[in-house]
């Protein structure tokens, strides 16, 4: 290669960079740096690409990052229902012998904070918050339950592999649920915005002082603020229910680790329920939760009476689960999801993607048939015996909004292109060292004309890969994406297929137009900006 189409390439491998979000063609940022005299700029589109639709099956919901939780329906995608089970741990594993004598509990609360970030604060040091991951501003009922199945961490049926739990097990769940008088929720609170009629409340969380005696605690004349948390989900839980489980008879006494405790008391089981045929969802970092005891026990001895000061103390548990690699939580986490969406039900044409605990996706094959019997596509083969010098590859993807409507709250904000015969990620995924997002892969929702919205992935590498290393031309799966970081593949039930763990954690979906589209300006389309010597 002589040294000036060294140069050239490794010049437009930078700018290629850009060509993701800009709508600027690739031959008008390379012709103003490369000598055009001797080297031609041309765009090649594919003519063969061709794709399939399918339902994912019931994906695996154990230990999931985020855990959705509401009820959320859309128009071409159904209703959805996110319920959630999370195991309690010991916090620094102090054991609840620690808790002291004759302990009695003023008040049991859950906390989970949304993400947020604040966006201002008062001369009162009241803050307001932006906050992410909810969607919708609606109301459901809010049920929850002790958890009366057993999480396991390993499967004895299956050498002792990770045990899973799949999304579609919620009935196993509603059969061992315990509550008050059985199976009465235990969030009992007067305050009906803690369980019928539940919202995603996106306001800061002020928990006042009180003195020994109950009363308020006041500072000019107001009501003392003791401390602010971020906007989350707070619930009361009902506080007799607690002390007869931990503290009768000095049961808490021998739950001296985590493994008693989680057999003894195996979780919280939330139940999201649709009471009002209204929008509410929200996505949660159940690891950021906790479950607080606030109770009162012996202290030191009170020289006047002879008698044990009674102390007011907290207790806290740990909920959800985080990477064990990390030296943080292990507590494990169920996500239930309930969809009536039927990929057989909707019309043929277009690829349908949906996320959740049964997702669809699909799988895009590159350059047609190999009619020859080469052992490659006959497109493919031409291209390499062109002998180009790829330097940018897109692949672009069309929402067709006559099938979702301009959904811009649900609509997936990231799609994930991988290797689906391998389970694997694609080259172009591996060379963006990007440390958040992944811009230079793409796969981000583009929504620079409100009309046409669009995916675009970068895969230069993989065209590469096919055109000048002899790489096997795998079709490609293509998902919605929660987190475009995540690229595990997560076991499917009752089969041996895996789905990217990414799709899982994303209840929503898109429609795509298929390549063959009629309409040839939104048609699914893979692009090659190449030069040539001449």
């Amino acid at each position: 290669m002589k040294k000036k189409s060294i140069v050239k390439f490794a010049l437009l491998s930078i700018l290629s960079v850009t060509a993701i979000s800009c709508e600027q063609e690739f031959t008008e940022m390379g012709s103003e740096i490369i000598d055009s005299d001797q080297f031609g700029f041309d765009k090649y589109l594919v003519q063969n690409i061709s794709t399939t639709n399918s339902e994912s099956g019931v994906a695996n919901t154990r230990n999931l990052p985020v855990n959705n939780f509401g009820v959320y329906t859309h128009s071409a995608f159904g209703k959805t229902a996110a319920h959630f089970v999370t195991q309690l741990e010991m916090k620094n594993n102090t054991d609840l012998t620690s808790i002291g004598a004759n302990p009695v509990l003023d008040s049991v609360y859950v906390y989970i904070p949304f993400t947020s970030s604040v966006s201002a604060t008062d001369s009162e040091g009241n803050r307001s918050y932006n906050v992410s991951n909810i969607y919708g501003n609606g109301k459901f009922s809010l049920n929850v339950y002790e958890n009366g199945y057993f999480l396991r961490a390993t499967d004895p049926n299956n050498n002792f592999d990770p045990q899973f739990y799949y999304a579609d097990e919620k009935k196993v769940f509603d059969q061992y649920k315990k509550g008050l008088n059985g199976n009465e929720r235990l969030n009992n609170s007067t305050n009906t915005a803690q369980n019928t009629d539940f919202t995603f409340n996106k306001n800061e969380i002020k928990l006042y002082a009180y003195n020994a005696d109950g009363t308020p605690q006041m500072v000019d004349g107001k009501h003392k603020v003791k401390e602010r948390l971020a906007p989350g989900v707070w619930l009361d839980l009902d506080k007799n229910y607690f002390q007869t489980k931990f503290f009768a008879g000095d049961k808490h006494k021998s739950l001296i680790n985590n493994g008693l405790l989680k057999e003894y008391f195996r979780g919280l089981y939330f139940e999201a329920v649709d009471s009002y045929n209204q929008n509410a969802l929200a996505q949660l970092d159940l690891s950021k939760g906790k479950v607080i005891f606030v109770y009162k026990a012996d202290g030191a001895i009170d020289s006047e009476t002879n008698q044990p000061k009674r102390e007011r103390k907290t207790y806290e548990f740990n909920i959800g689960y985080m990477d064990a690699t990390s030296g943080a939580k292990t507590a494990t986490t169920v996500n239930l999801l309930d969809n009536n969406f039927d990929l057989e039900n909707n019309s043929a044409g277009n690829i349908w993607l949906k996320g959740g605990g049964k997702s669809s996706y699909a799988t895009i094959s590159l350059f047609g048939n190999d009619s020859d019997n080469s052992g490659k596509a006959d497109e493919l083969e031409t291209l390499i015996n062109n002998k180009w010098l790829v330097n940018q590859a897109l692949l672009t993807l069309y929402v067709d909004h006559t099938a979702t409507g301009l959904d811009t709250i649900s609509s997936p904000r990231h799609l994930f292109l991988y290797d689906f015969k391998n389970n694997k990620v694609i080259a172009d995924y591996i060379s963006d060292t990007s440390t958040t997002g992944k811009p230079i892969y793409g796969g981000g929702l583009n929504k620079s004309n409100k009309s046409v919205h669009k995916y675009q992935f970068r895969v230069t590498d993989h065209i590469n890969n096919l055109i000048q290393k002899d790489s096997t031309n795998v079709p490609l799966g293509l998902v919605v994406a929660n987190d475009i970081n995540n690229a595990i593949m997560n076991p499917v039930k009752g089969s041996n297929k895996r789905i990217p763990m990414t799709a899982t954690m994303n209840p929503f979906g898109t429609v795509i137009y298929a390549p063959n589209a009629s309409n040839s300006d939104v048609r699914m389309k893979l692009e090659i900006y190449y030069t040539k010597e001449k």
